[in-house]
């Protein structure tokens, strides 16, 4: 009787280890698979703990190793965050079982807020169809934006060229009437009048229609940038200009200047003139984040380690910081948080940047202040 029983015994072991082998050969497979994927991916549990993460997310974050992520919530290992992110869609795949998209970054990589990702969450379920784990899928979409950019700007000089000339040449002439007649009253009665009223009334006509030509100027120079005049220039010479000129806001709001840079800096090739509007542009943007004071920190540095070798022109404020979401639309058209003015500065600034063959970054949290980086290549 024991014969057939052993014989049964050892078909089945047989079998069992068969399978073994097969689910040991499916389950390398599968993570051979997920570590091919050449985006991010990241696995979640209910609690937004990590429970698998494939190679390139290790590379992509500067890690070595998987322990460095495995068992720690996504927000703070992938986004640096202490509490769930307010727009991860994540929850919501949990509870309705589909796929959610939503706009993003890696904050935890060495350079965050360089690449936009479309962020796919992705259900899996058990046996029984439940949502036990979410899988996040990152793909780069930041040639989709630049793409979306130079379709901006080939309309931009399609449409807006004509449009901006013929606007400022309407405009600039009443204007310029109504600021040398406020100026001729001023002049002529501040004296014999001596009423206050009077003197703010002419002088806010005459800070308000500045204030309107100044957003002409940015809007002429947007739909045809100026034809530059390069010479090698003085990059401590630009940033101690543009805190002249600026001298009396800083004054008024009580903002404490750092500066840090090496007399000694490289000269750039540059239009000064063109250059000096995109500084003011970016300082401005510090103040106006800054409307109770704070520190303003301006450092320039010679980047010998990059190629082609670099001046950083570093613009750090303690201002209202940008909330990470809208990072990707500072340099739209248009776009502006703000109740006054009509978000032309930074894309002005961009342009002029980009026409000197550099590029602006920013970097920074909501309520943690600002820091933009301005890349300038050096000269041949």
């Amino acid at each position: 009787m024991k014969h057939p029983f052993r014989k049964i015994w050892e078909w089945f072991l047989s079998l069992f280890w068969k399978r073994i082998d097969e689910i040991i050969q499916s389950r390398t497979d599968l993570l051979q698979i997920f570590d091919g994927f050449s985006d991010p991916v990241i696995v979640i549990d209910k609690q937004f703990v990590i429970q698998r993460v494939n190679r390139t997310t290790l590379t992509t974050l500067g890690k070595k190793s998987y322990k460095e992520l495995i068992g720690k919530t996504c927000y703070s290992a992938i986004h640096g965050s202490k509490e769930r992110c307010p727009s991860c869609t994540a929850a919501e795949t949990f509870f309705s079982g589909e796929k959610t998209v939503r706009t993003g970054f890696l904050e935890t990589s060495e350079k965050p807020l360089e690449t936009v990702y479309n962020i796919t969450c992705y259900p899996l379920t058990d046996e029984r169809g439940v949502v036990t784990h979410v899988a996040e899928y990152y793909r780069s979409s930041t040639e989709i934006v630049n793409l979306t950019r130079e379709l901006y700007e080939s309309e931009r000089a399609r449409i807006m060229e004509p449009l901006a000339a013929g606007l400022a040449h309407q405009v600039r002439q009443p204007l310029t009437i109504i600021r040398a007649s406020a100026q001729y009253g001023l002049g002529t009665f501040k004296k014999s009048l001596k009423s206050d009223d009077f003197n703010e009334t002419m002088e806010s006509i005459i800070h308000n229609v500045d204030t309107v030509n100044d957003v002409l100027a940015d809007l002429l120079h947007f739909s045809k940038p100026a034809q530059y005049r390069m010479r090698k220039e003085s990059i401590p010479e630009l940033l101690e200009a543009g805190l002249k000129l600026m001298r009396q806001k800083i004054k008024d709001q009580k903002i404490s200047v750092t500066k840090d840079w090496q007399k000694k800096l490289p000269e750039i090739l540059m239009d000064k003139k063109v250059l000096l509007q995109a500084y003011l542009n970016l300082l401005m943007n510090s103040f106006e984040a800054m409307p109770q004071g704070g520190n303003l920190k301006i450092s320039a540095a010679h980047r010998r380690d990059t190629n082609p070798p670099r001046i950083d022109i570093i613009i750090e404020d303690t201002g209202t910081g940008i909330p990470k979401e809208l990072v990707p639309k500072l340099f739209h058209p248009f776009f502006t948080t703000k109740e006054s003015g009509v978000g032309l500065g930074l894309s002005v600034a961009e342009g002029i940047v980009r026409s000197h063959g550099g590029r602006i970054r920013f970097e920074g949290r909501e309520d943690r202040g600002t820091k933009v980086i301005i890349e300038l290549p050096l000269s041949a």
